[in-house]
């Protein structure tokens, strides 16, 4: 049996890196830290910033962008809160299906400031080449492509001469991985700093998701294009269909998946409580959304038999076990 934060219900123990104190997981201790934080002051800090190092000759920033509800909030604030006046957006694409929300989102971002933006498309069968081996490799086959969501904003910015690099949350803080909520990351030439407007913002689901509604944000159910099974929201990873098979993948080697992140980070926001995060998980994360796997397999070029055997060979024998059909967390 997982034993279980006691404050949000995560599954402690299985999570690589987490940090666990007297039974409460990280990214719980970190949601309380947030509280001694004062965000204020580094919002005023972050004005006077960006003003200092605005040495471009046209663009104020580089912001990495996907097109969803972060990447709304994070501009919407550079613009109307921090005197930004000219963002280069920049996004790495997959190649995996496209949503009409994910492509109207985008759309809706770049116009409704303005913004130059630009895509980086990854050859596609070196895309396909990369994801099957890491699916094969490591049950991890969204690795390189994500590496070059992170990499690619900060080369572009290095060879524009652009001094400040956005993201949005910091991942390895919100989950509980690391303790460190430090406003700016140096890169290692020290020519492009990267900020994490979570370090700016207390980040939170629901107030992202406030920050871009007010500016047009849609998501999957504004559509009805695609009823999601495996997760409990419709807001979040939704810009092409397939990229959710790499957060299911989590389930079979570490026990839970998005819907243990997401029901979990509702606790901690007050908006469910620790009983119910525990109805939707035991519910819901075990399943794979069957139209993300299809696309998956269809854009790789595999077979479904073969992508479960390949699950079936990187999963958990110890936490996860195969019976109804899916594979579930061992009572």
């Amino acid at each position: 049996m997982q034993k279980l934060c006691k404050m949000c219900g995560f599954p402690l123990g299985t999570r690589p890196g987490l940090i666990e104190e007297d039974g409460v997981c990280g990214a719980c201790l970190n949601n309380e830290a947030k509280k001694s934080i004062d965000f204020k002051a580094r919002q005023e800090w972050l004005t006077k910033y960006i003003a200092e190092n605005n040495t471009h000759p046209k663009y104020d920033c580089v912001v990495a962008v996907s097109g969803g509800k972060d990447s709304h909030a994070i501009v919407k604030r550079l613009y109307e809160n921090h005197g930004v006046k000219n963002a280069l957006l920049v996004s790495v694409t997959d190649e995996f299906t496209h949503t009409q929300a994910g492509i109207y989102n985008i759309n809706n971002l770049i116009t409704t400031y303005n913004c130059d933006h630009i895509t980086f498309r990854c050859e596609p069968q070196t895309f396909r080449r990369e994801t099957l081996k890491d699916f094969e490799n490591e049950l991890h086959p969204l690795k390189w492509i994500e590496e070059k969501i992170y990499s690619v904003p900060v080369e572009i910015a290095k060879n524009y001469g652009i001094k400040l690099v956005f993201f949005g949350e910091n991942s390895a803080f919100e989950y509980g991985t690391s303790k460190d909520l430090d406003i700016i990351k140096e890169t290692e030439t020290d020519r492009v700093q990267i900020i994490y407007m979570g370090a700016i913002y207390p980040y939170s689901i629901s107030d992202s998701l406030e920050q871009a509604r007010s500016i047009g944000f849609k998501n999957l159910d504004d559509f009805n294009e695609w009823p999601r099974k495996g997760s409990i929201e419709q807001d979040t990873q939704i810009d092409s269909i397939a990229y959710i098979i790499q957060l299911w993948t989590k389930y079979v080697k570490f026990g839970f998946q998005r819907v243990a992140d997401i029901a979990c980070r509702w606790v901690r926001e007050g908006k469910i409580d620790r009983a119910e995060a525990r109805r939707l998980i035991d519910g819901q994360d075990y399943i794979c959304d069957p139209m993300a796997r299809d696309d998956f397999c269809k854009t790789i070029g595999i077979t479904g038999e073969y992508f479960d055997e390949v699950v079936a060979k990187h999963a958990n024998k110890k936490l996860v076990e195969f019976r109804g059909g899916a594979w579930h967390v061992k009572m």
